[in-house]
């Protein structure tokens, strides 16, 4: 009995650790769910792209859009007019895309928090696709699937060899509502591929922030060279992460989906 007993223990444990410890930003269907990366202005349009995979639930929330610094960000619509907050209830097997305008004014950062409520959790997945528009020139796009929000660790591949650059965004990803003025101090470290520490330094974000950078400016060791760049909280669990990178060469870009967890 004393074995039966231990054994129902560890597939428990076992169970509520598969709903904590998720690797984010890949396939999920987690209630919270973050796009790191909304660009408005300079030809850029997204298409967040969210579809009930349930087999019998509803799935209702809201998709709220917040400026780089976490302040609701009022965006235009194709097909949902001016807003910062956008609702969604959708059947088991429907689909529902929240795709901006395109305008030419300068670039604008933010990022997006999509997220399910009580009266219906459903089994819910969800994409971005960005589109750069040049005139005379074909379409630039490129997509990543959403993911949840990492406690631990962000970890980004780049490449920074060969004339090819990278955008680097650090999300702290949580909507603040209290000690909003407290920042929160982050461990980053660049490493090469064998793992060994390239440089290392503290930085210090609010909540809600989302810091997006030009590795091979604000990282000059990264040029020249191929590796990960780590992030950290200093105190575990003191906020959620979010990582976005876009890598540049000959004209186009691509995402470089992040290892979170």
């Amino acid at each position: 009995m004393i074995l039966n007993g231990l054994a129902i223990a560890v597939l428990a444990a076992g169970s509520l650790l598969a709903q904590y410890h998720r690797h984010v930003s890949a396939l999920t269907t987690y209630f919270a769910q973050v796009v790191p990366l909304v660009i408005i202005g300079e030809g850029w349009s997204q298409r967040i792209v969210l579809t009930n995979v349930d087999a019998s639930l509803t799935a209702v929330g809201t998709v709220e859009f917040l400026t780089q610094s976490g302040q609701p960000w009022t965006v235009n619509l194709t097909n949902g007019g001016q807003n910062s907050v956008f609702a969604f209830s959708l059947q088991p097997g429907q689909t529902v895309i929240f795709e901006t305008v395109v305008q030419q004014n300068p670039q604008i950062l933010g990022w997006a928090l999509v997220q399910e409520t009580t009266s219906g959790i459903a089994d819910l997945f969800g994409q971005t696709i960005f589109r750069k528009q040049r005139p005379g020139l074909p379409d630039f796009m490129s997509s990543m699937v959403l993911g949840g929000q990492a406690f631990q660790t962000l970890t980004v591949f780049f490449d920074n060899t060969d004339g090819r650059t990278t955008g680097m965004g650090i999300l702290t990803s949580q909507v603040c509502t209290f000690s909003c003025d407290t920042p929160v101090p982050l461990q980053v470290t660049v490493q090469g591929l064998s793992g060994n520490i390239v440089s290392q330094k503290t930085i210090n974000q609010l909540p809600g922030v989302l810091y997006w950078m030009d590795l091979s400016t604000d990282f000059p060791e990264t040029n020249g060279r191929t590796g990960t760049f780590v992030v950290q909280p200093v105190t575990e669990f003191s906020t959620t992460l979010t990582g976005f990178s876009l890598q540049y060469g000959n004209g186009g870009f691509t995402v470089i989906t992040p290892f979170e967890n």
